[in-house]
């Protein structure tokens, strides 16, 4: 036997389909890692800006602070003593639904997100509702409460610290299994 009739034999009609579906998986292969890295690229530069140039946090502390001027803010221990006295109050929750995993279960508990309120808050809350806003430190919850009295809804505070604060000041929440009481919980960045 020749070579050329081993070689022959070496490539049947079944590796020129093989190696159309090689060809075809690289160049979908291509495709999907171009697409990545465009993708990731994307994400880099929005990470770079995202790192927050000193003027933008500048402004958004100015913004809070002027925020925080113009409404009042109540501590986890009033609100817990609002509850203890048995008052009628709304624990507004703020946050987004994927930080939803733990609530403060006081009150009578709603849930708009603070990207929602404007469109959503007429349709839940009345404006003779008094109402503790909270999210997870305080800041959004100190937005989100000038943006509520400026909408007309005069009772509505702000509770400083936001979730953090009440799980440092020693308080439980309510999870998905039950009451959770933290030990000595203190928030870290």
């Amino acid at each position: 036997m020749s070579d050329k009739n081993i070689t022959l034999r070496l490539t049947p009609p079944c590796h020129t389909v093989y190696t159309l579906h090689m060809f075809i998986w690289r160049y979908r292969m291509n495709r999907i890692l171009i697409v990545a890295a465009a993708l990731t690229a994307m994400l880099l530069s929005v990470t770079a800006h995202a790192s927050a140039p000193e003027n933008l946090v500048k402004t958004r502390e100015a913004k809070l602070a002027e925020a925080r001027k113009s409404i009042k803010e109540v501590s986890p221990a009033e609100v817990a003593e609002m509850s203890a006295k048995g008052e009628a109050f709304i624990m507004l929750d703020i946050r987004e639904p994927e930080e939803q995993g733990m609530v403060i279960a006081v009150g009578t508990l709603k849930k708009i997100p603070r990207g929602l309120l404007e469109w959503v808050a007429g349709g839940q809350l009345n404006s003779d509702d008094k109402i503790v806003v909270y999210c997870k430190t305080g800041a959004r919850g100190a937005f989100a409460t000038h943006l509520l009295n400026e909408l007309g809804y005069r009772n509505a505070v702000n509770m400083k610290g936001g979730i953090v604060g009440w799980l440092e000041a020693g308080y439980g929440v309510q999870t998905y299994i039950g009451e959770i009481k933290p030990l000595d919980y203190r928030f870290s960045n």
